[in-house]
């Protein structure tokens, strides 16, 4: 199968050659033995065929084609071969030779779905299959097999049907600076320079505290035809401090989208996006915005996206921090061989976020950021993983109170490793750190998060 159409989500995708191969040619078989037809054979080529050496069967076949095409014995046996042996394009000739001299031939009609489904034609493929399955005088045993191809096929013409995923995630753990802060009380603020020192506040300096939070997020995907599909992405979560319940936070967002699939040139997407977050339990900012979105896999496991991202950013408490804020990124990841299945991804990021006051352009700026990161299964049921990112910040205009331009540079370290109860239940522990740089020493702190979680998906 095609490896770029084959990573989308639908039941047709997954309908590969290695899982219809031996079923349909089973199927076949079984129409024989029932008596529904007749198939000739090559006694060479069929005992390759038995050996399960399809390849060998085709090479002995081909040389004859042009002498023995038209014949439906030699056809069939040469569809057969070459089907098996990832020549699906021949097998559709050869089956289709079949057919113009014996319409119902039903093992040829039924290996010839086989071969649409391998060529990535589903319509083509649910025809010859529904032909199949209306005899009357199909055995029952080949008959259930054939209803769970045409079944599939019909939710994979149908965009994969509707699916729900769900995931509820507790987390708990100690956080080293829970509100973002420095942690030097006193600071030279160069505009009151002959003031002296001034003493930051309560809540003004790095605080540590133990934390909880609980998450969740609901995803919809409800196909719309073969290569569209609806998404509908709910999420929600509410982290509270032990001590600090100022720097209570919670968060809530929806996005809907519509996705196009092609079979050569991937997955676009475009998603309008809702979001609301809160601190000390009242509203802080709404977001609200669109993401377009390309996605694409190679037939070598290789993943592509780029994306083009704008948030509108309002502060129902302080409009004077209201901006609009420009994303645009790519990444790129690759799934590696082995037993403990690697797969390691990259990407970079740039935008600029435009306060919409001109007087308090201090806050504008332009940014850039890399991410780095990978996974792997270290032993059965147990995955570890990790990330590396760093951002720097540039902003527009001198800080009013320490009259230079913010400059900033922020990294992100972390490390987890995630193990799977059971197939619905997964325990994790993470370690993160991060380490805010800047010109500006308001805004240079340190942070370090240890948690565990449990999620539950159903």
């Amino acid at each position: 199968m095609n490896g770029r159409w084959g990573a989308g989500r639908s039941a047709f995708s997954k309908l590969g050659r290695s899982r219809v191969r031996p079923v349909a040619f089973a199927a076949a078989l079984a129409l024989c033995a029932a008596g529904v037809a007749t198939a000739g054979t090559l006694e060479d080529a069929s005992q390759r065929l038995a050996q399960g050496d399809p390849g060998g069967a085709y090479q002995i076949l081909k040389p004859e084609e042009r002498a023995r095409a038209g014949k439906p014995d030699y056809d069939y046996m040469l569809g057969i071969a070459a089907i098996d042996s990832g020549r699906p394009a021949e097998a559709v000739a050869a089956f289709e030779r079949v057919l113009a001299v014996e319409p119902n031939h039903l093992q040829a009609r039924a290996e010839l779905g086989r071969a649409y489904i391998a060529m990535n034609e589903p319509e083509a493929a649910r025809r010859e299959l529904a032909t199949v399955e209306a005899q009357r005088d199909v055995p029952d045993s080949v008959r259930a097999t054939i209803d769970r191809y045409v079944a599939a096929l019909d939710t994979g013409l149908s965009g994969g049907g509707t699916t729900i995923d769900n995931r509820v995630t507790l987390r708990a753990g100690y956080d080293t600076n829970v509100n973002n802060s420095t942690s030097d009380s006193r600071i030279l603020i160069p505009a009151f320079a002959g003031l002296g020192f001034a003493t930051l506040g309560a809540g003004a300096t790095s605080e540590e505290d133990f934390f909880g939070e609980i998450s969740g997020r609901t995803s919809l995907t409800h196909g719309l035809a073969i290569d569209k599909q609806l998404l509908v992405d709910l999420n929600a979560s509410y982290r509270a401090n032990s001590d600090f319940d100022q720097f209570n936070q919670g968060l809530a967002g929806l996005n809907v989208g519509f996705a196009q699939r092609t079979p050569d040139y991937g997955t676009f997407a475009i998603t309008a996006q809702l979001q609301s977050y809160w601190v000390d339990d009242e509203a802080y900012r709404y977001t609200y915005g669109a993401l377009g979105q390309w996605t694409y896999r190679t037939a070598g496991m290789t993943d592509y996206a780029v994306y083009l991202q704008y948030a509108k950013l309002n502060y129902p408490n302080n409009s004077a921090q209201n901006a609009n804020r420009y994303t645009a990124g790519a990444t790129i990841g690759q799934l590696l061989g082995g037993e403990s299945e690697p797969y390691i991804y990259g990407g970079g990021y740039a935008g600029y976020e435009k306060l919409t006051d001109g007087t308090f352009d201090h806050l504008s700026y332009v940014f850039a950021g890399l991410r780095a990161g990978g996974e792997l299964t270290l032993m059965p049921r147990l995955r570890g993983y990790a990330v590396a990112a760093v951002e720097v910040s540039e902003y527009e205009e001198p800080d009013p109170l320490f009259l230079e331009e913010r400059s900033t540079v922020r990294s992100d370290l972390s490390a987890g490793l995630r193990y799977q109860l059971s197939n619905d239940l997964t325990l994790g522990t993470e370690l993160a750190y991060t380490r805010s740089d800047s010109n500006i020493v308001l805004y240079e702190y340190d942070r370090v998060v240890a948690s565990v979680s449990l999620s539950l998906d159903f």
